[in-house]
């Protein structure tokens, strides 16, 4: 699942986007993306001259006609003409067989050099596969990053990709019913008491807020590697997770079963709850009813832990079979650097991915994203192995918590079982 942030309408032209470039793979040179870790600023340690003269193939999959594709065409650009190269930039981002295109060319020795707006979810099939060249040790910097967008870019223990955004979900709030937003699980449910709280409760995606908070998880993770064996999504924790999430409906009746995540959103559009979880993709409508809302992060839970929203973080990756790495590398980092995450943020409000970036004024001062970069710091990337594949498509069985058709611990069981038999079949 990925959500795409709405974007802007300012353009960056070429000219403005040198300082973007400056230093990516030349000899001597730095980086600003968290490249490397041989020197005390955390940049990246000299690189010997590049070849010049090669041609770089570059699909985007940022959303096409936006500003931010403008930005990636812009600094692509300026990085070619530092480098003496030529980049050609094919936007894909509305190709009807969506990443698979990429998959497919790939297998074949075709395809493209670069990639740019991958979401981390595709990493480990595709790294599994052998169709991504892994990232050069020493190019990242990875404490840089929150430890989260490390993960997500990471399959087995190895890093495949380099984050440049982020994107997960938080509270929205409408500041008529609930003048300040709940930070913690009784004020919550106070608030969405007296004024309504509704959200997408059948979808795993929003769900693992709770689930994840409570002490559950999809795939133990071991050090970098994510076990496809061990599944805590019927652990104590997550029944637990359940548990509230069938009490939202029949003991609190914030929702009925019926709710889906399209009527949570009419009811706060219309003013008639006081708070909804989503992310960033609804704040043109939002703001197009003409509500007065605020964002904040998930208040803790019921057992004082932090809520663990899913998060997608998007990536710029290299083909295993290109020519010209290198220099693809080099462009990555153009393409993944603070400045042009900032860039990104300022034209098309992409989430950043570096720490430094999320943490600035530009982000911090920005009403409608500090919380969600703020919340990004407990959020948990989506597993980014094959086999999550079946975990979506056994979430089915959170109707049958949430209306009372089956208990929250035999639910539990029963999403487990039906994972595994899922996986069963993708093995076969």
């Amino acid at each position: 699942m990925k959500k795409w942030q709405m974007v802007a309408s300012s353009v960056l032209t070429v000219g403005m986007v040198g300082g973007l470039v400056a230093g990516c793979g030349t000899s001597g040179s730095t980086s600003s993306n968290g490249g490397g870790s041989s020197t005390a600023n955390g940049t990246a340690s000299s690189q010997p001259a590049l070849p010049t003269g090669q041609t770089i193939t570059l699909w985007s999959w940022v959303p096409g006609g936006s500003p931010q594709l403008a930005d990636v065409k812009a600094i692509a650009a300026a990085w070619a003409k530092q480098h003496g190269d030529t980049v050609k930039v094919v936007d894909e981002s509305k190709n009807p067989n969506g990443f698979q295109f990429f998959a497919t060319a790939a297998r074949t020795g075709k395809g493209p050099d670069v990639l740019v707006g991958m979401p981390h979810d595709n990493n480990g099939l595709f790294a599994q596969e052998g169709l991504l060249a892994p990232v050069p040790q020493g190019m990242v910097d990875t404490s840089k990053y929150p430890q989260s967008v490390i993960s997500a870019a990471t399959v087995n223990g190895k890093l495949y990709s380099v984050p440049f955004g982020t994107g997960t979900y938080a509270l929205f709030y409408n500041k008529k019913l609930v003048s300040t937003p709940p930070t913690n699980w009784s004020q919550f449910v106070s608030d969405a008491n007296a004024h309504g709280f509704m959200y997408a409760q059948h979808n795993l995606y929003y769900n693992y807020a709770f689930i994840g908070g409570m002490g559950g998880y999809v795939f133990k993770n071991n050090n970098g590697t994510l076990d496809p064996k061990k599944i805590g999504l019927d652990n104590s924790g997550a029944v637990q997770a359940f548990t509230l999430m069938h009490n939202m409906d029949s003991q609190y009746h914030w929702m009925t079963p019926s709710t889906t995540g399209a009527v949570a959103k009419a009811k706060f559009i219309a003013g008639k709850i006081g708070m909804y979880i989503s992310g960033p993709w609804d704040i043109p409508d939002i703001k197009k009813a003409g509500i007065d809302y605020g964002i904040a992060t998930l208040p803790t839970l019921s057992n004082g832990q932090a809520a663990t929203p899913f998060m997608t973080v998007y990536t710029a990756i290299v083909s295993a079979n290109s020519k010209t790495q290198p220099a693809d590398w080099s462009l990555v980092q153009a393409l993944t650097n603070a400045q042009a995450q900032k860039t990104y943020f300022k034209d098309a409000q992409q989430l950043p991915a570096l720490t430094s970036v999320q943490q600035s004024s530009t982000v911090q001062n920005n009403s409608d994203f500090k919380a969600f970069a703020n919340q990004v710091t407990t959020a948990v990337p989506m597993p980014n192995i094959p086999q999550m594949q079946a975990v979506w498509s056994a979430m089915s069985v959170i109707a049958n918590i949430i209306s009372g058709k089956t208990t929250p611990a035999q639910g539990a069981k029963d999403f487990v079982t039906n994972i595994q038999k899922g996986i069963q079949v993708q093995n076969q």
